[in-house]
């Protein structure tokens, strides 16, 4: 998806020029090692430990009492994420109401999809945002830097140029885990800088909901798709931009969903056996569909309009490979949900009233 070489971001592009996947086992094989990785800002609750201590001098008046739905509501429809002061430096200053400018900013952690979880935990909220990564680069994000680690000239350097960047670690605080990089201002977006907003699973449906009605451009995943691939595969066919009423087992038989009674603890075991590496990549597949389609949109737009003399000549005349496994990660998750139900069919066969 991305990758970060020497404090540069960039789009991983090599599988858009692999070959096409024909046959079920070549899902497998290409999404049971394909790496989600991902910037991602947490709306917190005023109830995490960021809000204890010295950390609640940092947020506002008028936020402190809202909770993290609330906040993140405001923040859907105002389109701004406010920095506020934080750092090495944000401790030390003589009065904490009045923070120099040069040490305030906006936070978003570098994560990949199994490290989601300690985020969410960390700022006890399951409301994100995942904004592409060449918006946030655009902004001058760069990566945190610890004194630890550097030396005495290496700290002037980064005093004068970027204080905001700088942090400390300790016995009793260590926050290297979240790879955190900070943009030195305010972020004002529009809804195509962000690639989807994350919600908690049973506030999916509201929110799917609340962006039609508000007409908000977002589109919305549900937090298990990070956390807990077996939930997410129980609820992917009612999200709203799949809005499936039946699926397809056995090659051609169509059934509704409702006919499956829920995982007792028996099956779920079977089933986990036989479908969990499956789910796992369901999971994957969709955020990358996601993540993805906006983004090579853009660049197919760019290619469109150039020379076809020309693209013959580069690697660009391979266009219609890109194309076609742009919509791969759709027809993977297709795919595995239809052969991961085919098999739930077939493990609760017992308890499926087809009458």
């Amino acid at each position: 998806m991305i990758t970060v070489d020497g404090g540069r971001i960039s789009f991983i592009e090599k599988h858009l020029f692999e070959p096409k996947i024909e046959i079920f086992e070549g899902i497998i094989e290409r999404y049971k090692n394909y790496q989600v990785e991902l910037f991602l800002h947490v709306v917190s609750d005023p109830s995490c430990r960021y809000e204890k201590g010295p950390g609640s001098a940092r947020i506002p008046e008028e936020l402190a009492q809202l909770s993290a739905k609330e906040r993140f509501l405001s923040l859907l429809k105002n389109r701004q994420l406010n920095a506020n002061p934080k750092g090495f430096y944000a401790n030390k200053v003589k009065d904490k109401f009045n923070s120099p400018q040069e040490i305030k900013s906006v936070s978003f952690a570098h994560c990949k999809q199994e490290e989601m979880h300690l985020h969410f935990e960390a700022r006890n909220s399951e409301y994100g945002f995942v904004f592409y990564h060449d918006f946030l680069q655009s902004l001058g994000m760069i990566p945190v830097r610890y004194v630890n680690e550097e030396n005495e000239e290496s700290i002037r350097r980064l005093v004068f140029n970027e204080p905001f960047a700088l942090e400390a670690y300790g016995k009793s605080y260590d926050m290297r885990w979240e790879k955190e990089w900070r943009v030195n201002k305010d972020v004002s977006f529009d809804p195509n800088d962000v690639a989807f907003i994350i919600v908690p699973d049973s506030e999916y449906s509201e929110f799917a909901c609340l962006l039609v009605h508000e007409d908000l451009e977002y589109l919305v995943l549900p937090s298990s798709v990070f956390t807990d691939p077996l939930r997410f595969f129980l609820v992917a066919h009612g999200m709203e931009h799949h809005s499936w009423h039946q699926i397809r087992i056995f090659g051609d038989w169509k059934v509704d969903f409702e006919m499956f009674p829920d995982l007792n603890e028996e099956e779920t075991s079977i089933f986990l056996e036989r479908c969990g590496l499956h789910i796992k990549c369901l999971a994957k597949a969709e955020i990358q569909d996601i993540y993805e389609h906006r983004y090579i949109a853009r660049f197919m737009n760019f290619a469109s309009r150039l020379d076809p003399a020309f693209l013959n000549k580069t690697s660009f005349k391979e266009l219609a490979l890109v194309h076609a496994n742009s919509g791969e990660p759709y027809q993977t998750h297709r795919d595995l949900m239809m052969h991961c139900y085919t098999t739930r069919f077939e493990v609760q066969s017992a308890r499926i009233d087809l009458s």
